[in-house]
C-alpha cells in the first residue's frame, strides 16, 4: 500500500473511472495523518476530488461514507468539515449528507440552522417591506423550522407582510 504514496498522481488519474483508487487514496491519507486533528485538510481534499471526478450523487455519497470512516475526524472538527462540504455541494449542485446525516440523526434540526433560516427571512422581509417591529422579529426568531419554511415560501408571492404569515 505504501508504495502508492509516491504514485499519488497516478491514483488521481485513475480515480475518475476506478473508485478503488479513491479507497487507496483515503487509506494513504489516513495513515499519513495518524493524528486525527491533522486530518481535516486531507479529508476536504479527497471530498473536493470526488466532486471533481464527475461521479454521480449516489456514488459520491457511498464513497464519502467509506472515506469518512477511514479518515476519521475528531468530533470537534466535524462542524468545520460540514461547512466546507456544504460549500462544495453548492459549488457542484449536489446533495451531500454523510456527516450531515449523522448530525441530523443525533440532534434533529439544529438551533443554528433555524436561527439562520430566521435571520434570512427577516432580512428578506426588511428588504421588501422595510423595518420590522419587535413583535414580528420575536415571532420569526421563536418559530420552528416548519413555520419558517412555510413563511419563506409564502414570502415569494407575498404582496404584504400579512401574506408572509399565512398558514
Amino acid at each position: 500500500m505504501e508504495s502508492w504514496r509516491s504514485r499519488w498522481d497516478e491514483l488521481d488519474a485513475l480515480a475518475p473511472t476506478n473508485p478503488f483508487a479513491v479507497v487507496i487514496m483515503a487509506q494513504l491519507q489516513a495513515t499519513g495523518h495518524p493524528d486525527k486533528a491533522t486530518r481535516l485538510a486531507p479529508l476536504l481534499d479527497l471530498t473536493r476530488r470526488l466532486y471533481g471526478y464527475g461521479y454521480t450523487r449516489d456514488r459520491i455519497g457511498a464513497l464519502l461514507r467509506l472515506v469518512e470512516s477511514m479518515v476519521r475526524l475528531p468530533t470537534a472538527l466535524e462542524s468545520d468539515y460540514l461547512l466546507a462540504a456544504r460549500q462544495l455541494e453548492q459549488e457542484h449542485e449536489m446533495s451531500y449528507v454523510t456527516i450531515a446525516e449523522r448530525h441530523g440523526m443525533a440532534k434533529g434540526r439544529t438551533e443554528g440552522r433555524t436561527e439562520g433560516e430566521a435571520n434570512l427571512l427577516l432580512r428578506l422581509i426588511q428588504r421588501r417591506f422595510g423595518p420590522v417591529d419587535e413583535a414580528t422579529t420575536q415571532r420569526i426568531r421563536s418559530a420552528d423550522s416548519a413555520h419558517l419554511e412555510t413563511w419563506s415560501l409564502n414570502f415569494v408571492g407575498a404582496a404584504t407582510l400579512n401574506d408572509v404569515f399565512r398558514d
